[in-house]
Order: structure tokens, then sequence, then C-alpha cells
């Protein structure tokens, strides 16, 4: 997966939750492989390693071969727990992106249609 750059900033991520993280990822993206210029996950701990409550950070940027980028981001106590929802989101925003391109796809189609009647 040479496409992801992931940086863990006082956070440790045991294999078993890098692999995860590789497999959810790869299937996140299996849909748009070809669009997908690079994706950057950084993962922090922004209270320090002594303190408790939503301290785990994620900032997921998946940048387009187009130039463009979409930004995810969100906390939460356990990283295991904050890598799921991120990718979770990341697999919602591009099925909304695929729904999109797929119905301005159908509508011009029907168009270029009824212009041919």
């Amino acid at each position: 997966m040479n496409y992801l750059h992931l940086r863990c900033d006082d956070v440790t991520l045991t294999a078993q939750l890098k692999s995860y993280l590789q497999d959810r990822l790869d299937q996140a993206i299996e849909k748009i492989r070809d669009r997908v210029h690079e994706v950057h996950l950084n993962i922090e701990d922004i209270n320090g390693p002594n303190r408790k409550g939503l301290d785990k950070q994620a900032k997921l940027v998946v940048r387009w071969n187009n130039k463009q980028s979409l930004v995810i981001q969100d906390k939460d106590s356990k990283v295991g727990a904050l890598i799921h929802r991120v990718l979770d989101r990341l697999e919602a925003s591009i099925d909304r992106r695929m729904e999109r391109g797929h119905h301005k796809r159908n509508s011009t189609d029907s168009k270029k249609q009824k212009g041919n009647n």
C-alpha cells in the first residue's frame, strides 16, 4: 500500500491494528483506487500519555488525482475505535461521491436520449 503515509505521534499501533487499518483502507478505496493519489493519516495523543478522555485524534486526508482533497477528523479515547470510525466515515464519503457522479452521468445520458427523440 504505497499510497498511505501514516504518522503516529505519541500513539503506538499494534501489528494487529496496523493490519486492520490497511485492510479497511484498501476496502474503502477499492472502487476508486485509480482516482486516489495519496492518503495521509495522522494519529496523535493530543493530551499526552497520562491524561484520559477524548485524547486521541485522527486526521485523514485523501488527495485525488484531480488535486481535490477529502479531510476527515475525529477524536476518541481508544485508537481502535477512532480508526474504525474514521474509516467508516471515509467509506460513506466515497459512496456519496460515487452516487453523485453516477447520478450526474445518468441525468446527462437521459438528456442526450431526450434530444435524440
